[in-house]
């Protein structure tokens, strides 16, 4: 039986919601007074640190991990999971585009890191997600703590690196991504995602094998 989806519902608009108006904040606060342009990178108040790609970043995960607790009520599963996973995700990221074309005033000459950011982003959105889906499978006893498991591991994965390996944290990927970091840091923060992506793949496929033979 076929089911009609709206990639935005009753149950994810909040979450659409809540990027675009956090990430519209973190933007404003991000702004100079006008005649301090030139001088922007000494007289912001938050002294060069990039907050709305923080922001940006740390919302869009949470989105991710929303959007996998839906589908896990849901049941969706298979290639359409990963579907709707991607247009959603596609879909916040396109809202937030505005913004990135404004952020560019205060970063000239890295639109090639602007570039990088996006993608990195919709990787790591993409792994909450299944994160998400995964830890809220009704069939598995963690669900009934599915909420504090996930985002514990989200602190955990966005904040433990950063006094460590910085690439591997997702602020830390940012941050080394507008400063031009060399290659190797730049190869480990995408390679982060995508390999633990994988692994969540792989622990999902186990699974559904096992639900068919039982």
């Amino acid at each position: 039986m076929n089911k009609h989806y709206n990639l935005v519902d009753s149950d994810s608009w909040q979450s659409f919601f809540s990027l675009v108006l956090f990430c519209g904040i973190a933007l404003i606060l991000s702004i100079p007074p006008a005649r301090h342009v030139r001088l922007f990178d000494q007289i912001s108040i938050f002294s060069g640190i990039p907050v709305y790609f923080y922001t940006y970043i740390l919302f869009m995960g949470i989105i991710g991990l929303n959007l996998g607790a839906i589908s896990a009520r849901r049941g969706e599963r298979g290639w359409m999971l990963f579907s709707l996973f991607g247009e959603r995700l596609l879909l916040a990221q396109f809202l937030t585009l505005p913004y990135l074309l404004f952020e560019r005033a205060a970063y000239p000459g890295k639109e090639g890191a602007f570039v990088l950011i996006f993608l990195y982003t919709y990787i790591v959105s993409f792994l909450c997600a299944l994160t998400s889906r995964l830890i809220e499978e009704p069939t598995r006893r963690i669900s009934a703590h599915g909420f504090l498991l996930k985002y514990s591991l989200f602190i955990v994965y966005y904040l433990a690196p950063l006094s460590i390996l910085p690439p591997l944290s997702p602020l830390g990927a940012v941050a080394s991504l507008l400063s031009g970091e060399q290659a190797g840091p730049l190869l480990l923060a995408y390679a982060t995602p995508v390999l633990l992506a994988l692994a969540i793949l792989l622990l999902q496929n186990r699974q559904l094998r096992r639900d068919h033979s039982v």
